[in-house]
């Protein structure tokens, strides 16, 4: 059987920057996501290119060496709005030109998909939009943005070949709007080798991690309602401040940091990740809205059952495969927590492994994409 051929894809994010510094900064899920990608089809054979912000302060890690990285558009250079005329829009039709994709990958939509859209409609490259969150998709986008964003958002996202996305909310929303497009729903890719080892149980584990910046989709409040709430349980908390720091965030940053149960970590490198949630209870998140966290998918890997809202529940896998506990507010948290037993337990922590193992392995979700874009 012949060998099938190698396919050209450019990922587009300045963010992948971030997890290829020796000195992590943090980089966002769109961007997890996009390395995923890029890492399963380079070593399914294909050729990757990801054009991100190289105009950084920094050593590379070695691996980055190994990767074809183009210089994204200088954010500092120009004058407002004119510089996408005269500059960052021929940078992108330049560099786009040069690397000659079969295949253009975004990974956050927003009104430049117009600029991705015509470019690609130009060079004849397919475009490959991702959706990172429910937020895009609903009233929540349209309230924080303008008519005109939003305008030129929908025309970028007409001009797509291919939209992916997260879960079935997000799968039912673009179905509607955008009859006739070819929208598939793919699980997102994780790097991890798989652990052979067995998770530790509940009485050998030491707090509840929270994982994640702190920005107001994060939900501080309820982090505080419940650090406050289950005073008995040590909280461990790892992130790192948004450059936007809303008035809510500031003020329960403030609260919690002064609470005798919570520990701040400071940021985390990703190399760092797996031992901060393997020695922690649950992971607990409180975010008013998400696509697919990424954190789960991290917890998941050390055996670390999942804590979260009805909010933040993709097509209701926490509880239906058994892989945490789905809870209302603070108070419910408590009780839910107080009901689970050693063997009640185990068979969250060896669920959460084997679903992550067999739906989220970023090299075959990577050759489950070309099938895809084959099969279209």
């Amino acid at each position: 059987m012949a060998k099938p051929k190698a396919m050209r894809f450019l990922f587009l994010d300045q963010m992948i920057i971030n997890i290829l510094l020796k000195q992590e900064r943090p980089s966002g899920g769109a961007a997890v996501q996009s390395y995923g990608w890029a890492k399963g089809l380079s070593e399914n054979g294909h050729d990757v290119y990801i054009m991100t912000n190289l105009n950084h302060e920094g050593r590379l890690k070695e691996e980055a060496y190994e990767l074809n990285l183009i210089p994204f558009y200088d954010e500092s250079r120009g004058i407002r709005w004119l510089r996408w005329i005269y500059y960052r829009f021929p940078h992108l039709y330049k560099k786009i030109k040069v690397t000659r994709p079969d295949y253009l990958y975004q990974s956050v939509p927003g009104w430049t998909c117009f600029l991705i859209g015509i470019i690609c409609k130009r060079l004849r490259v397919k475009y490959i939009l991702r959706i990172s969150n429910d937020f895009f998709l609903d009233d929540r986008f349209q309230r924080a943005h303008s008519y005109i964003h939003r305008f030129f958002m929908r025309r970028g996202m007409e001009m797509t070949d291919f939209i992916l996305c997260q879960n079935e909310y997000q799968f039912g929303i673009l179905q509607q709007q955008y009859p006739g497009k070819n929208v598939y729903k793919i699980s997102n890719p994780i790097l991890f080798q798989n652990n052979k080892s067995t998770p530790s149980p509940l009485s050998e584990r030491k707090y509840i991690a929270w994982l994640g910046i702190f920005q107001y989709q994060k939900n501080l409040k309820l982090l505080y309602e419940t650090a406050i709430k289950l005073e008995d349980e040590q909280f461990w908390i790892a992130g790192k401040e948004s450059s936007k720091l809303d008035d809510s965030t500031r003020l329960y940053l403030k609260k919690l940091k002064v609470l005798p149960n919570v520990t701040f970590k400071g940021f985390i490198e990703r190399h760092e990740v797996p031992d901060f949630l393997k020695n922690a209870k649950y992971l607990l998140n409180t975010s008013h809205y998400e696509g697919f966290s990424n954190t789960f998918l991290e917890a998941m890997t050390v055996g670390t059952p999942i804590l979260s809202t009805e909010k933040v529940n993709p097509d209701g896998i926490i509880d239906s495969c058994q892989l945490g506990i789905i809870y209302k507010d603070a108070h419910n948290l408590a009780s839910l927590l107080n009901g689970v037993s050693p063997s009640k337990y185990k068979l969250m922590s060896d669920n959460v492994i084997q679903y992550v193992t067999e739906n989220h392995n970023y090299k075959i979700l990577a050759e489950k994409l070309t099938g895809i874009l084959n099969a279209s």
